[in-house]
C-alpha cells in the first residue's frame, strides 16, 4: 500500500494556527486507507473493523518534553511513535491491522515539520503492514502522539508469565546502542561516532515477524523499550523465577561508543532502554528449531542465559563476576536521572 499526500499546495513555513483545525484534518483523511471489509469511510465518527480472529490492541504515547530529544528529526519522531506501540504488540506475537493516531500540536509548529511528523507515522504502518485509519487532533503547548495498535492475534499469545526454571532467555538484537545514541543527542556529543549511534537510536525496528513465529516456540516475551534490565525484572516478577544472564548481548557500537565518551556500557546494555527488541523465555527442547525458523525470516536468536527458581533474582555475569540487577532507569512521574 501507498499512501498518498494531499495535492493541495501550501506554503510549508506556514503554522499550523494559520490554516486551523480543519486543514489539519482534511489533509490526514487525504492519506487514508479504508481498510477492506469495512462499511464506514474515511473520516467518518469511528472505524469498524471485520475481524477474522481474536484482536490484540496496544496503546503508547509519546509525549515532546519527556520523549523526544531535541534535534530529532520529526519524520524520526513519527516512526518512532508507531514503532513503539507496534513493538508491544510484536511481543505477544500479533500482527497489526490498524492504527489509531491521536495528535496535540502546538499552534506555532510549521506546517512543514507537521508533515514531516505525519510522514514518520503513515511510514511506519506501512512498514508494519497496517493501515492509519483515524484518530483525533487538538492543540496543547507541546506535541503529544498517541497511537493505538488494532493487530490479529496468532493462535497463541505469548504472555509474560510463562517462564519456567531450565527455560532459555533470548534477545532479537544487541543492546546499548539505542541509548548511546539518546546520550549523544541529549548531550550533544560532537565526535564521529555520534552520528552513527544517533541513526541507529533514530529507526528501530518492531520486531513483527519474529514475535508471530516465537508464538510457536516462546514461554513468555517482552519488548525492551523501557531497557533489558527492566523486562527481565518484569518478567521475573510475572513469572515468579529469576534470571542467571551468562552472556550479556553488547552492541559492538555502544562499547566503542561508552570507550571514546567515557560512559559505563553496563549503564547503556541495561538501563538506557530505547530498544525495540524482545526479550523471551524458550524451553530448551524448542530451541535449536526456534532459531531456525527465525533465522530463515532474516531474524536472530542471541541467548543470553536461563531461568533460575529464585524469584525476583538477576544475576549477570559481567567482567568475570556477577552483578545483581536492580530497578533504574528513567520513570515516569519520578525524578529518576538517566542512568549515564
Amino acid at each position: 500500500m501507498v499512501y498518498k499526500e494531499s495535492n493541495e499546495k501550501v506554503d510549508p513555513l506556514k503554522k499550523l494556527k494559520d490554516l486551523g483545525e480543519k486543514w489539519i484534518v482534511d489533509y490526514i483523511n487525504s492519506t487514508l486507507k479504508k481498510l477492506q471489509g469495512t462499511l464506514l469511510t474515511t473520516g467518518d465518527d469511528a472505524v469498524d473493523l471485520a475481524p477474522a480472529s481474536r484482536l490484540l490492541v496496544s496503546v503508547d504515547m509519546m509525549v515532546q518534553r519527556t520523549d523526544i530529544p531535541e534535534g530529532m528529526n520529526w519524520r524520526d519522531v513519527g516512526y518512532r511513535a508507531v514503532t513503539s506501540t507496534t513493538s508491544d504488540i510484536a511481543s505477544k506475537g500479533g500482527k497489526p491491522i490498524a492504527y489509531l493516531t491521536s495528535l496535540a500540536l502546538p499552534p506555532d509548529m510549521s506546517i512543514e515539520d507537521f508533515k514531516e511528523l505525519w510522514s514518520g507515522i503513515l511510514e511506519a504502518a506501512e512498514l508494519y503492514g497496517g493501515v492509519v485509519v483515524g484518530g483525533d487532533t487538538n492543540t496543547g503547548d507541546q506535541v503529544i502522539i498517541d497511537v493505538v495498535c488494532i493487530a490479529e492475534a496468532s493462535k497463541k499469545i505469548i504472555p509474560r508469565s510463562g517462564a519456567r526454571p531450565g527455560d532459555i532467555v533470548a534477545v532479537t538484537g544487541l543492546f546499548g546502542v539505542e541509548a548511546a545514541g539518546l546520550h549523544a543527542l541529549i548531550n550533544k556529543v560532537e565526535k564521529p561516532i555520534s552520528r552513527k549511534v544517533i541513526e541507529e537510536m533514530a529507526r528501530p525496528i518492531a520486531r513483527i515477524n519474529e514475535g508471530l513465529i516465537l508464538t510457536e516456540f516462546a514461554s513468555a516475551s517482552i519488548d525492551s523499550s523501557d531497557g533489558l534490565a527492566e523486562s527481565l525484572l518484569l518478567l521475573s516478577e510475572a513469572s515468579k523465577i529469576g534470571f542467571r544472564i551468562i552472556n550479556p548481548p553488547v552492541d559492538p557500537l555502544a562499547l566503542e561508543y561508552s570507550k571514546q565518551v567515557g560512559i559505563d556500557l553496563f549503564n547503556l546494555v541495561f538501563y538506557g532502554g530505547e530498544e525495540y527488541e524482545l526479550v523471551v523465555t524458550i524451553p530448551r527442547e524448542h530451541w535449536n528449531l526456534a532459531c531456525v525458523e527465525i533465522e530463515k525470516a532474516g531474524g536472530k536468536l542471541i541467548e543470553i542465559g536461563y531461568v533460575i527458581d529464585e524469584p525476583g533474582v538477576i544475576e549477570v555475569l559481567w567482567d568475570n563476576q556477577y552483578r545483581r540487577l536492580s530497578r533504574r532507569g528513567y520513570l515516569h512521574f519520578v525524578d529518576y536521572p538517566y542512568p549515564w
